[in-house]
């Protein structure tokens, strides 16, 4: 068989997984429409980016930002009422004799973390500090307000619990009277127990019952799929008509009222760059990732830094990383290089 023959029989499987899986009647969730409100609140968003700039064998130099944002919208524009930008350096390591030296924090990542593969184990620290410093930024963003809507990325989830910063945030957004929810970019949960992740499920399910702006309850089996604690309840939505994607939201604050919480936030998911996705989250997450925008600053900072230190600048370096923690002197990204006539 040859290569493009073994291309078109894998191919044709997958395809045939994806179009042959049936839904029966009785497996289709209750749909409810979404009607946006026409008095809309203020919106506050916040969201977080990371990018790695140093590994030295076994501990990782990171640089975490957070972008905070607050918009209002008027029935035909939104405005921006004020903005703020963090940035927060963290060193993570995934030795366990160097841990026990460390603070408790880092020692609470490296304690949640356990069981993740050891070349992802300091990404996933990393991120969780990053989720750590969204939720403390956005209370003292948000502590000030009243009556708006608090958007963070991402679940609603409490990781240590010697920190508690969700359940400190859902604390103030209810004595503040905020609604606060956290809508996540991607979710492959499979929670209606279906061959589908619950976005490929539900968006096989709405030319069934209709493919306006709608939400549905999440499963049991998706709030039980979680490390650490969950606040708030689950759902999916469709914020738009012409939305391509469902989005998970969690709902932390008025809980009781899912409706009147998702007539809130389809206004601000009109924005035709995103359709779909709320506006200030957007602006929130490009502000974020200008961390990365930044690299080649924060990457002189080190050197000049190291070399002051008197450390070996050869080591300094080979060490120096991608964005994601791979290290830039490591042994196949000098032969990827060869590979592509650099050298």
């Amino acid at each position: 068989m040859s290569f493009a023959d073994e291309m078109r029989t894998e191919l044709a499987r997958a395809l045939k997984a994806q179009a042959d899986v049936p839904i029966a009647e009785d497996k289709i969730p209750e749909f409810h429409p979404i009607q946006p409100a026409d008095d809309v609140r203020e919106m506050i968003a916040a969201d977080g980016s990371y990018s790695f700039l140093l590994n030295l064998s076994s501990w990782w130099l990171a640089i975490v930002s957070v972008g905070l944002l607050k918009f209002g919208f008027d029935g035909a524009a939104y405005h921006l009422r004020k903005d703020r930008l963090e940035m927060d350096v963290i060193g993570v390591s995934t030795w366990d004799e160097d841990v026990t030296g460390q603070d408790e924090l880092h020692r609470a990542l490296y304690e949640f973390t356990e069981g993740t593969p050891t070349d992802q184990r300091h990404r996933e620290m990393v991120n969780e500090y990053r989720r750590l410093l969204e939720g403390k930024y956005a209370i003292e963003f948000a502590t000030d307000e009243r009556d708006c809507i608090v958007a963070v990325d991402g679940a609603l989830q409490e990781f240590p619990k010697s920190f508690e910063f969700m359940d400190k945030l859902a604390k103030m957004c209810e004595e503040r009277g905020h609604v606060l929810v956290g809508i996540s970019k991607d979710s492959n949960l499979h929670g209606f127990g279906h061959p589908l992740t619950d976005e490929e499920f539900l968006r096989r399910c709405e030319p069934l019952v209709g493919n306006g702006p709608a939400f549905v309850k999440a499963p049991a089996a998706v709030h039980t799929a979680h490390r650490g604690l969950l606040y708030g309840d689950i759902y999916y939505a469709k914020f738009h008509a012409q939305a391509p994607k469902w989005f998970r939201v969690d709902i932390g604050t008025h809980r009781k009222n899912p409706g009147q919480v998702f007539s809130q936030l389809a206004p601000y998911c009109r924005f035709l760059t995103s359709v779909g996705y709320p506006m200030p989250l957007l602006e929130a997450h490009r502000m974020a990732v200008t961390v990365r925008q930044m690299r080649a600053m924060h990457l002189e900072l080190v050197i000049r830094e190291a070399r002051r230190m008197g450390m070996d600048i050869r080591q300094v370096l080979d060490g120096l990383t991608a964005m994601e923690g791979r290290r830039a002197g490591a042994f196949h990204e000098y032969l990827d290089r060869v590979s592509r006539g650099l050298r």
